[in-house]
């Protein structure tokens, strides 16, 4: 018998099926560590604990948060990671780590168990200590667990920890042409999803039967995480969350529909439109223009110099002076790695935008008699932001 030689590099290949480009991995590690030189930063601590949030990590290290978290180390010298497993082990098995991995450690840490707290800490610490680290920088730091930051401020005194989210907001919110295109793929999966709504959404099923053949198809076409929201009204329609879309879906009701996919690459888009069981009344057709017209006009604002938080004050102008309810929170933001990231539109935001920024945009038209979101995906350009959504802004009827 033959014995078959493990090709290590095939089995690398096969199973992390969708790798990012060493070349734009290049280009962030080197646009990365030149921010984090003139800001002061001997590295960067990054926590991996979200499916939705926490995409700096994988921004950086190209890898994928699985059931239990990690923590990822970015300094000058390379990547650290450390995760859970066995004592001597890897956190990550070869196949799924990125290069210039410099050490990848695994110890039975899970944040359920109280005792395992200062386990990754312990060993962060070490490499703080090996390194000459004076400066570290948490990335996005009520995301960052308190046990590991307790433990470092308690073992090594003299290091400095300041919070570095700013600094990679500001470097993730603008997309290279490689992201760009990982933005692209993931928009057109949702437009294909979407095209299939009216072929699955009948009257008589209920609003998580609506869901659920969504994120089975989304899962088909590989995409790493999936919400998708479902509500139905014959006014009113919102996104329930998954628990309470419960109700049965009748003639006379409006659905909206809202997916949200991290596409191959990790890379999140969303789509949200509204289905009309049967005739929609007149209001409902004339909130849904308005919601659709106030959108674009919205999206050919925001041009490279604007603020974020300017947008937040025209739009609730608009909605005023046409007889709605003003926005009390964000109703557009920045996305990527994360479902949400900056620029918010909000009155908190000082964030201005760049070209190449990918946006959501999906503010909600409502008065006392209907209500309505138009969502859709975008990129800035000089011009205003370019809508990549090609899903019609339609307001569809089911008639079947």
């Amino acid at each position: 018998m033959t014995e078959e030689r493990f090709d290590l590099e095939a089995d690398r290949e096969g199973r992390f099926r969708f790798r990012t480009d060493p070349a734009e991995l290049q280009r962030r590690w080197r646009i990365t560590r030149e921010a984090m030189r003139r800001e002061g930063y001997d590295c960067l601590l990054l926590w991996a604990g979200s499916r939705v949030f926490g995409g700096a990590q994988k921004y950086l290290t190209d890898l994928q948060y699985t059931v239990y978290p990690h923590v990822t180390l970015f300094s000058q010298e390379g990547i650290a990671v450390v995760g859970h497993g066995a004592y001597g082990g890897k956190a990550y098995g070869d196949f799924a780590c990125c290069p210039e991995i410099t050490e990848n450690i695994s110890v039975p840490y899970l944040p359920s168990i109280c005792y395992t707290d200062d386990f990754p800490a312990e060993e962060i610490g070490r490499i703080i200590q090996k390194q000459g680290i004076r400066r570290v920088g948490i990335v996005a730091m009520n995301h960052f667990p308190a046990g590991i930051y307790a433990y470092l401020r308690e073992a090594l005194p003299k290091l400095e920890i300041a919070n570095a989210s700013g600094m990679m907001d500001r470097i993730q919110a603008v997309k290279s042409p490689y992201e760009l295109s990982l933005c692209k793929k993931t928009v057109r999966l949702h437009d294909d999803l979407m095209a299939a709504v009216p072929t699955i959404l009948r009257a008589g099923m209920t609003e998580r039967e609506l869901c659920l053949r969504i994120r089975h198809l989304a899962d088909e076409m590989f995409c790493g995480e999936c919400v998708v929201l479902a509500g139905a009204h014959p006014r009113f329609p919102d996104g329930n969350l998954y628990l309470y879309s419960n109700h049965t879906i009748r003639r006379g009701d409006c659905v909206y529909l809202l997916i949200e996919l991290a596409g191959p690459g990790g890379m999140w888009a969303e789509l949200g439109r509204t289905f009309s069981m049967g005739e929609p009344s007149r209001e409902m057709q004339r909130v849904w223009a308005d919601a659709v017209r106030l959108e674009n006009d919205l999206a050919a604002r925001c041009k490279p110099g604007v603020s974020a938080r300017e947008m937040f004050g025209a739009c609730n102008r608009w909605l005023e002076a046409g007889g709605y309810q003003p926005e009390r929170k964000f109703f557009a933001h920045g996305q990527g790695y994360d479902i949400v990231a900056r620029p918010i539109f909000d009155e908190g935001e000082r964030m201005t935008f760049e070209e190449n920024m990918y946006l959501s945009i999906h503010p909600r038209c409502q008065n006392g008699e209907a209500a309505a979101i138009c969502m859709d995906n975008f990129v800035v350009t000089r011009e205003g932001a370019k809508r990549l959504s090609v899903t019609p802004q339609e307001l569809v009827t089911i008639e079947y």
